[in-house]
């Protein structure tokens, strides 16, 4: 018995050699066509090409007036000097191809009109220059130059429209020369194509007949039909194959019909954990599309049906500020100088609020393979939060009144007002008094961050020369820092932009944070306060000390509100935990951000930032 591979073999042996013989002729017949043909059609196309990138420069040149029009006269008018340029190089380039004498004639026009256009133009953007005068120049345009570039336009077709009639002919005289070289082809490939009709019979009776039923049979197993089976007629491969691949769909069904049973119980028992989690949780796939989410979800998204199946967040959700901050936390891991951003949601009249938590999950090659979002509802910790505020905001406000009366008290008997004292008492008064000032501080500075945080004050809105409000803020602490012996520096580039704000509370901001550098630094340290430029319109400030540093662990905690880090060595009385967290809220209500670098033993850098303009 014959095999397989020599049927193959035989077959294509004379295949190829009756398609050589062909091949042989056809390709001599047709590279002397190509010879002939290819130069006329190169030099028409480098005409019709010429002329219309000619068209499109005048396009651009006339959208670059419309812009002078609109008010950007400079630009608009680079614009149409660039693309005056690109007219000429393509009417240059159009001159030098091989033409007629219509062609030629209807060139020279076109030279002609241009020039006229472009003095007129020159005119029009002296009008917009000199006078100032829009309605003037859009006057002279539509009556002097928009004629001439009507003209200039027309001829430029004609132009086009006449190399187009030449490819037209060029194309007849292909067509013809085409057909005579195909009419001797076709009385060879005739007489090849009858007798590799021949072959090609044996071919398909034992080899393509059985291949095709093994194509169909696998087609269907792709669709899912693993119950197919394929008779074997043969003695050759495809024989053998057909008995390997009856054996191979019965291993599938079978592996299949276990599989399917473990992934619906796998399916189930996902769906029934995140159904079951009280807190609204989103699935999404690598390409951010939604896959799973439980009735929490939905209720809390506003979104209804089963639709939202494989759409992307901005397809099913209308509140864009939840599919902004969404889409960025799955797209993009935040970092930890950002702080978490809650989202909030109206629900019959009660303001819920949710954080953002996110979990990605990686296939066993380590590419992502999709991302759950867990929102955690934070309302009631918000509401605890609101009411501590207003509970310390109350308290601190009536403090204030007796605190007030009391140091007056004091001052009045240090004064010896109502009768002398001894230096006993004078010291306890002195002690009261530091003790008095504290309070009055602390009371201070917690009512300024209630109002910060409840959002009930009003920053003021004024430029502010940055440079001076630094030094303003320096110049109280320069003795402070001599006592001490630390070296304090400045480096504040003389071309620093203005800013707005409220200076008030950028200077109180900075002085906090030159104090806390003075508190944490020994003597013969050094602290240094910079800010440069950034490239996205905001100012970065720095203030830099050599003093002890911050673990890790109390890097980002030292923001919140009577969180203090002290050695236990330390005994110079500071603040309660209040000024850092002050000073994060009135920077963020900037626009800004505020974060630390530091390492233990070698010293700290806070920065911060603020929007220009």
């Amino acid at each position: 018995m014959k095999s397989l591979r020599y049927k193959v073999v035989f077959g294509y042996v004379v295949i190829v050699i009756i398609g050589l013989a062909t091949s042989m002729f056809a390709v001599y017949n047709f590279s002397q066509l190509n010879d002939a043909v290819g130069n006329i059609i190169r030099d028409n196309y480098e005409s019709v090409r010429a002329v219309q990138n000619m068209v499109k420069a005048l396009e651009r040149q006339e959208n670059a007036q419309f812009q002078m029009l609109l008010g950007d006269e400079d630009a608009a008018y680079v614009q149409f000097t660039v693309n005056r340029s690109g007219f000429l190089g393509w009417y240059e380039k159009s001159k030098s191809t091989p033409m007629n004498s219509a062609e030629a004639g209807l060139l020279n026009e076109i030279g002609v009109l241009y020039k006229s256009y472009i003095a007129s133009s020159d005119s029009m953007y002296s009008i917009l220059q000199v006078k100032h005068n829009t309605a003037l120049a859009a006057k002279y345009k539509s009556q002097t130059i928009q004629p001439v570039l009507n003209r200039l336009k027309e001829r430029c077709f004609q132009l086009l429209e006449m190399n187009q009639d030449a490819m037209s002919q060029t194309e007849m005289k292909v067509r013809r020369t085409t057909s005579d070289a195909t009419y001797t082809v076709i009385v060879i490939s005739i007489a090849s194509i009858i007798l590799s009709f021949i072959i090609s019979t044996r071919f398909t009776r034992s080899i393509i007949n059985p291949a095709e039923k093994l194509t169909a049979s696998v087609r269907k197993i792709s669709q899912g039909q693993l119950n197919q089976k394929i008779d074997v007629v043969t003695d050759d491969e495809i024989g053998v194959l057909g008995r390997e691949f009856n054996k191979m769909t019965e291993r599938l069904r079978m592996y299949e019909e276990l599989n399917v049973q473990q992934l619906i119980s796998e399916k189930k028992k996902s769906e029934t954990i995140v159904e079951s989690i009280v807190d609204p949780i989103i699935v999404t796939d690598e390409f951010g599309k939604l896959v799973l989410m439980n009735s929490a979800a939905e209720t809390v998204l506003n979104i209804h049906g089963s639709e939202w199946q494989g759409k992307l967040l901005r397809e099913v959700m209308a509140n864009q500020q939840w599919v902004e901050t969404l889409e960025f936390g799955i797209s993009h891991r935040r970092d930890h100088e950002h702080r978490d951003q809650l989202l909030t949601v109206n629900r019959s009249a009660v303001m819920l609020y949710y954080r953002p938590r996110y979990a990605t999950f990686f296939d066993t090659n380590g590419q992502v393979q999709g991302v759950v979002t867990l929102l955690q509802d934070v309302t009631r910790f918000k509401d605890l939060d609101r009411m501590k505020s207003e509970f310390i905001a109350t308290v601190s406000h009536e403090l204030r009144t007796p605190l007030t009366s009391l140091a007056m008290g004091i001052d009045l008997l240090a004064q010896q007002v109502v009768g002398e004292i001894n230096a006993r008492q004078k010291d306890l008064l002195a002690a009261a008094k530091d003790d008095s000032e504290r309070l009055r501080k602390l009371v201070k500075e917690l009512l300024d961050l209630s109002r910060m945080e409840s959002g009930k004050y009003e920053m003021k809105k004024e430029l502010i020369d940055f440079s001076k409000l630094v030094e303003d803020a320096v110049r109280p602490l320069r003795l402070p820092f001599r006592e001490k012996e630390i070296e304090l520096r400045l480096s504040l580039p003389d071309d620093l932009p203005m800013l707005s704000g409220d200076s008030n509370y950028l200077t109180w901001v900075i002085t906090n944070l030159l104090n806390n550098a003075l508190r944490h630094t020994d003597a013969g340290g050094q602290v240094m306060i910079f800010a440069q430029r950034e490239k996205n319109d905001l100012l970065l400030v720095a203030v830099k000390d050599t003093g002890h540093g911050i673990p890790p662990e109390y890097q980002e905690s030292i923001f919140d509100k009577f969180v203090q880090v002290k050695s236990s060595t330390e005994t110079t009385p500071g603040s309660v935990g209040l000024g850092l967290a002050i000073a994060r809220e009135a920077v963020e209500a900037h626009g800004g951000r505020m974060w630390v670098q530091s390492q233990v033993g070698i010293g700290s850098t806070f920065f911060f930032t603020l929007p220009i303009g």
